[in-house]
């Protein structure tokens, strides 16, 4: 399983790739990508501390590619994953602070941002055409960021998907059951961190994915 990584956390897997693989005495010409993502510019403090410790390890993009109205739970067990088992030197009384404003961004618009040299800042590019071809399940956990909270055979933030299988084994309704739960999210059932819900997924994603589920 894969998730969605930013455009500084893909150049940051390169360069270490390439320094392990490197001759000792060998110098590297190296040539990180400009960073085109942001965050929303604010006054509240977790903006500035966003930008101090967030981006030291990942994109922007990183947060922009979080389902859209995420919960507060939902934040804040995403930045305490950070702080462990990933290890990002965050302060713990600084992490209310970034949740604030995590909180801020995922429940406000996303606009398109223009790119490329003839690009006007004041016209929007149209939103990119989203194919009509069936995804696979994998495509979907991909695409959704599911790999954030869940792993195939293991507890991160949310239960290991062979984990939710056991839980409704035998029940005929467990597909329709699971495909419930995706759409409109929940707490109580897995412990106190909310899932936040998905109304973006089609009937046939969610019936892939569920199918998915049940048979790990």
């Amino acid at each position: 399983m894969t998730t969605r990584i930013g455009s500084s956390w893909r150049a940051v897997l390169r360069v270490t790739v390439g320094l392990a693989l490197a001759p000792a005495a060998g110098g590297l010409d190296i040539q990180l990508p400009a960073e085109t993502a942001a965050y929303v510019p604010s006054d509240l403090p977790g903006y500035a501390l966003a930008q101090k410790n967030c981006l030291l390890c990942h994109s922007a993009e990183y947060a922009q590619y979080q389902p859209p109205a995420s919960t507060r739970g939902y934040w804040e067990a995403t930045v305490r994953k950070m702080k462990k088992p990933f290890g990002a030197l965050l302060a713990e009384d600084d992490i209310p602070a970034i949740v604030d404003y995590l909180v801020t961004i995922s429940s406000a618009p996303r606009p398109v941002t223009p790119t490329g040299a003839n690009a006007r800042a004041d016209i929007p590019l149209p939103s990119p055409a989203i194919s009509a071809a069936p995804r696979d399940a994998m495509e979907i956990i991909s695409a959704s960021n599911c790999a954030i909270c869940h792993a195939a055979d293991r507890k991160i933030v949310g239960p290991a998907f062979r984990d939710v299988a056991a839980r409704y084994a035998g029940r005929p309704d467990a597909a329709a059951q699971i495909a419930s739960s995706i759409r409109t999210g929940g707490s109580g059932k897995w412990g106190p961190v909310p899932m936040p819900p998905f109304p973006g997924l089609s009937d046939e994603e969610l019936k892939t994915l569920s199918a998915w589920i049940v048979s790990r």
